[in-house]
């Protein structure tokens, strides 16, 4: 699935493209959507994904890799051998050279465990196989589990570390209640694109957006808002973009997470509100500088 496209996956697609280049071919990623899990109905209402399709299309593209085979995950897909799926798909279709495999990666209904038989496959068809071994990042595992562990946590900087960037949730602006524009923090409301998507905990955390083709610094909530708000039930994601005043209502905008810098908190009135405002727009003003 390449969830993340995490630092991980990028030192196997750093190889995929070094390799095509090598044989003279093209870089070309295979995926699935919608998740397996979710077409199996194997827990699928747990699952949260680190990226959209669409994000993960943009991120491969930024990796140089040329085609992006997206295969829609079907029951009748996933009855498919290991030798059915490289004989039709691979061989058939893509006039496979060579074939890349992450050191824990298993396809088709009958899941070989052995690397060794996907090995006499690849002599069969007649295409080259080789397996990227596990990475780690600063000693911490490579993994898109382990990201979304971090990230449910509020760990921020660990899950950025793994992935390599920045974590990224996308949205359209909608309208709300205009408070914050009353008090002095106009806030644009993010209605995330994705429901599969996975939001962090509620809080305060220090962010980038990327908006009309550029980055501003901003200061994000995401919770209930429990000092103004009485409707317990709805969680929003609020941005206060840093210098920035412009009206970007139904626009998509962006948001990089870089730190979390305190929980959600109900205060007595609104002043004190403000009040707490001011001191983390100081300290997120000093972290996204």
């Amino acid at each position: 699935m390449f969830d993340g496209v995490h630092s991980g996956h990028r030192q196997l697609l750093a190889q995929l493209v070094d390799k095509a280049k090598s044989l003279q071919g093209e870089a070309v990623v295979i995926t699935f959507w919608p998740h397996p899990r979710m077409v199996l109905n194997q827990d699928k209402d747990e699952l949260r994904f680190l990226t959209s399709p669409e994000e993960r299309t943009i991120l491969f593209s930024q990796l140089g890799i040329d085609h992006l085979l997206l295969i829609p995950f079907t029951k009748e897909l996933s009855n498919l051998t290991s030798e059915e799926f490289i004989n039709e798909f691979l061989v058939q279709k893509i006039g496979i050279q060579h074939l890349l495999m992450g050191f824990n990666h298993r396809f088709g209904k009958d899941r070989e465990s052995r690397f060794e038989k996907y090995t006499e496959l690849a002599q069969k068809y007649g295409f080259g196989i080789s397996k990227v071994e596990a990475v780690k990042t600063a000693g911490l595992k490579t993994s898109s589990t382990d990201i979304r562990n971090h990230l449910l946590a509020g760990n921020i900087s660990k899950a950025n570390q793994i992935l390599g960037y920045p974590y990224l949730l996308s949205g359209r602006v909608m309208g709300g209640q205009k408070l914050g524009r009353r008090i002095g923090y106009p806030t644009a409301n993010i209605e995330v694109n994705e429901s599969f998507k996975l939001i962090p905990p509620d809080g305060v955390y220090a962010c980038y957006v990327h908006v009309e083709g550029k980055r501003f610094g901003g200061m994000l909530n995401i919770g209930y808002r429990p000092t103004v708000n009485h409707n317990v039930d709805h969680r929003s994601l609020e941005v206060h973009i840093f210098d920035f005043n412009r009206d970007i209502y139904s626009e998509e905008i962006q948001v990089e997470f870089i730190q979390r810098v305190r929980d959600e908190m109900k205060f007595e009135n609104v002043d004190a509100l403000i009040g707490q405002l001011k001191l983390d727009e100081q300290t997120i003003r000093s972290i996204v500088q």
